[in-house]
């Protein structure tokens, strides 16, 4: 007997927040659905004997039939169209509408009778307000009114003012039932309803609880930033200030150097003129060690001058077997130092490169005279190739030895400033660890790389990769070059030249 769902009751308002699954398990059904269904089975049969006690035997065929279908079928017949409606709320709706036309038919069909009606419209409208508020329970008696009225015109009015004592017990039990079947339900969806609410209130505070702790950690994250950006800031200035500090010491540290290599050569001089060999050994380790402090010290200020950004590119274009004759002639003797052999390998039509000759030579002399020192009775070896591809025409330079190697951590520790391999190694060969450095930064400084691979205890290679044509002369790492289109064709022309001498001494050998 009841049903439906307006906008303004209190049960009502809770309840669409709750989508409860029926026995179907189907999850998108109102929950006033289930309720109405049981209040329906358990106050229908009872309006409907209501109706029968209060008649008497005096029951036309017509609404003997109404009874039974309204007694027996509707509870099920409603459930049933509620449920599978896609709307259930608004089809539970009209199935409320529908009962308070059936039983404002049924007080017509009772003549009035004072009890059973006031029974029958005081469920009916006790559920309308209560599920729909004052405007659906407006809609409720306006539908009642419409059902008396049919049965007014059916059966005809009159009225039944006497009833006896077992109808008043029916029409007390049905206003009981209703009264019970629905308080409780209703108590039920409430229980619910405060369930879920306290459900809401606590996944709020967990969500304020996450919001607070995701904004603590924003702001630790924004004071770390914070912290790293002015420690950056910090180290980019302390680097600067060393960088200048090293070039202005490096200044003042070559003047008073040349000059004592100036006197110490000039000593040397007057010590052979004068007869005095026994001076001249300790003579040229002076000149010798003033020479070797002179040159750590052009290379601190190199390194200090490009970390400053201060270092200059000289571009010039040179050809490239005069510039390896030269390089190989300085080497020999670096070579010969530890026994170690040295073999020179030039690809055929080298041509020409534009770039800083002068800190070319510096890159592969350090190569070579690193070689040299960790290679004792054995070979080392410079190769120099062009190569071509989609960027354009590269120089390689390739330094290898059979020397002592290195092992990978070894090989990671290569290219980092005052750094060597280890400290033995430190200590049994010497050195500040610079001359890679430099080599390294020279070599992007004119749009090239240096790779290495060692074996341990079989050697190392260093590549030397560098463009045929440097493009960008103010000494950028990240220079670029233009690609070189004559070489690119005479390269192109070589490989057919060399695909055809193939194809000949194969024909001439079948």
């Amino acid at each position: 007997m009841t049903g439906g769902a307006g906008k303004q009751g209190p049960i009502t308002a809770a309840i669409p927040a709750l989508r409860l699954s029926d026995r179907s398990g189907k999850t998108n059904v109102h929950p006033i659905v289930k309720l109405d269904y049981l209040v329906r089975m358990l106050a229908v049969p009872v309006t409907v004997v209501t109706v029968l006690a209060t008649r008497g035997g005096n029951v036309p065929k017509a609404l003997l039939g109404i009874l039974l279908f309204y007694g027996l079928a509707w509870p099920h017949l409603a459930y049933l169209v509620a449920r599978t409606s896609k709307d259930s709320k608004a089809a539970e709706l009209r199935n409320l509408l529908a009962d308070c036309f059936v039983l404002g038919g049924f007080c017509g069909v009772t003549g009035f009778n004072p009890m059973v009606s006031i029974a029958f419209l005081c469920c009916i409208n006790a559920a309308n307000l209560s599920l729909g508020g004052i405007p659906f329970a407006a809609r409720g008696l306006f539908f009642a009114m419409l059902g008396a009225g049919a049965a007014v015109l059916w059966l005809g009015f009159h009225l039944t003012l006497e009833t006896n004592p077992f109808t008043n017990f029916l029409a007390s039990l049905s206003i009981a039932i209703f009264m019970s079947v629905f308080g409780y339900l209703s108590h039920v969806q409430t229980r619910r309803l405060l369930g879920a609410r306290q459900e809401v209130l606590e996944q709020k505070l967990m969500i304020e609880e996450q919001k607070d702790a995701v904004e603590a950690a924003s702001r630790v994250a924004e004071e770390e930033r914070r912290s790293a950006e002015e420690a950056r800031e910090a180290a980019e200035a302390a680097n600067k200030a060393k960088s200048a500090f090293l070039a202005n010491m490096s200044h003042e540290l070559r003047t008073p150097l040349n000059a004592i290599i100036g006197y110490g050569e000039l000593l040397q001089e007057e010590a052979t003129d004068a007869g005095h060999d026994d001076m001249i050994p300790d003579l040229q380790k002076i000149c010798g060690a003033g020479k070797h402090l002179l040159r750590l010290i052009n290379s601190v200020l190199d390194l200090s001058k490009i970390e400053a950004g201060k270092m200059d590119l000289f571009i010039e274009t040179f050809e490239i077997e005069d510039l390896v004759d030269e390089v190989a002639s300085t080497a020999e003797p670096l070579v010969a130092k530890n026994g170690n052999r040295f073999e020179l390998r030039l690809a055929p039509g080298l041509g020409q490169l534009k770039g800083d000759v002068t800190k070319l030579k510096q890159v592969l002399l350090n190569l070579i005279g690193n070689s040299g020192k960790f290679t004792e009775n054995g070979t080392i070896s410079l190769d120099v190739t062009r190569e071509i591809d989609y960027e354009g025409s590269w120089i390689t330079f390739r330094v290898a030895d059979t020397g002592i190697g290195m092992k990978p951590e070894q090989v990671s520790k290569l290219f980092q400033a005052f750094t060597q391999a280890d400290a033995a190694t430190t200590r049994k060969y010497g050195g500040t660890g610079l001359g890679l450095v430099l080599s390294r930064r020279f070599a992007q400084m004119m749009g090239g790389t240096i790779t290495v691979k060692s074996e341990f205890g079989r050697g190392t290679e260093f590549a030397v990769r560098l463009p045929s044509d440097v493009a960008n002369e103010e000494g950028d790492a990240t220079s670029i070059h233009r690609i070189d289109s004559k070489s690119l064709i005479q390269a192109a022309e070589k490989l057919r030249v060399e695909a055809e001498r193939k194809k000949a001494e194969g024909a001439s050998r079948a």
